[in-house]
């Protein structure tokens, strides 16, 4: 089959984003880091200042990073650690600021070291959606515009949020729809290729992210009426976020005639779902204390949503992904499971991290998993 244009575009924008990104400095523009997907970029974008994901997704630097790192820790956080202390990350070595957030002990530590090296500023998210919780996080998410008006010199009036609200929601809209277009039989794209796009949508300009969005949306409907596409087991693949350089349970997957269809994850679904319905500090504080992530008590509504994109995307299974010692994804793999069980739908559970050690094994499972399914 014929690869995408838009594809093409995407792999062309990542390729440039560097120069991009190091031009729209020397022209004044402050760039922020970000690590996850409660960082509220709106906030950022109307102050024309430039939010970027930061590099974590590779092996290579996990070494550099046990140098001050426990080995038994999440190889997401040592990567990035690890990436910054190489100074190998230009999205790293681009940020003016860089911000964290409170959604794991061992990332919350690894700030504390890595505030050494770069100035930071970590949000406090609260653990529930009680009321209490919402108010302690509309504070946070005022004290962020607070930050971002300090860092860049620049005022947000309601004019320029309204603006920047407009915009993101427009790439959510954007990724409802590619999500709509991957649950056809067959499925117009694969999941490596989704992958990618949910990887690089964190790094590129938003604008060039709704460009090739835009296009992509009109070359799978046209694949869609055509009948053209992938077919095989359809995954949807449910767990931690598999950030850029990180492709290889998707690869596996795909290797073994699976078909992957949807990713419950930081790299999915928890990205776009739900829209700011109102161009406020407190509209945008709902939308991203919404975000059902792990990292939550009682944290039903994940379930419900994993259950749901099942049916949605006509999946034939779930892979539950979880990184080493990611503990929230892996104590709640364990309701998840049972619930799965519970509706027929085969599940199963991988733990991995960034190396190629258990590769043929991990393989092996999948394998045995889609032909069992």
């Amino acid at each position: 089959m014929m690869e995408l244009n838009a594809i093409k575009k995407l792999m062309e924008k990542f390729a440039n984003r560097k120069e991009q990104l190091y031009k729209q400095k020397e022209e004044g523009k402050k760039v922020f880091g970000m690590f996850c997907a409660f960082v509220p970029i709106e906030l950022i974008l109307a102050a024309d200042a430039i939010p970027v994901g930061l590099c974590g997704g590779k092996n290579d630097t996990v070494p550099i990073a046990e140098e001050d790192l426990p080995r038994n820790l999440c190889p997401l956080i040592k990567s990035s650690y690890g990436f910054k202390k190489a100074k190998s990350c230009p999205y790293f070595e681009a940020a003016d600021v860089i911000i964290g957030e409170t959604t794991c002990d061992g990332k919350k530590k690894m700030f504390e070291l890595l505030e050494r090296m770069v100035k930071m500023h970590v949000m406090l998210l609260p653990y529930m959606k009680t009321e209490k919780a919402k108010e302690l996080w509309v504070e946070e998410v005022k004290k962020l515009k607070e930050l971002v008006e300090k860092e860049t010199g620049n005022k947000i009036d309601e004019e320029k949020l309204k603006e920047s609200v407009e915009k993101v929601n427009k790439m959510r809209k954007l990724f409802y729809k590619l999500y709509e277009l991957r649950a056809n039989k067959p499925t117009p794209i694969k999941g490596l290729d989704a992958l990618k796009l949910f990887q690089f949508a964190y790094l590129l300009d938003i604008d060039d992210t709704i460009e090739i969005l835009e296009e992509l949306v009109k070359e799978l409907e046209e694949r869609v009426k055509k009948g053209e596409g992938y077919e095989g087991k359809r995954i949807l693949i449910s767990g931690c976020p598999m950030v850029a350089g990180n492709t290889k349970i998707v690869e596996l997957i795909e290797e073994v005639g699976g078909v992957v269809v949807g990713e419950e994850s930081c790299t999915g679904t928890r990205f776009f779902e739900n829209l700011v319905e109102e161009p406020t500090i407190e509209g945008i504080a709902e939308r991203y204390l919404k975000i059902p992530c792990a990292c939550m008590f009682h944290n039903d509504e994940r379930i419900e949503n994993i259950k749901r994109l099942v049916k949605e995307l006509n999946a034939d299974g779930v892979v539950y992904y979880t990184l080493q010692y990611c503990h929230t994804f892996n104590v709640e793999g364990t309701r998840v499971e049972e619930e799965l069980k519970k509706e027929g739908i085969p599940v199963i559970r991988i733990e991995t991290d960034y190396s190629e050690s258990d590769k043929e094994q991990l393989k092996t499972r999948l394998e045995a998993f889609i032909e069992m399914i």
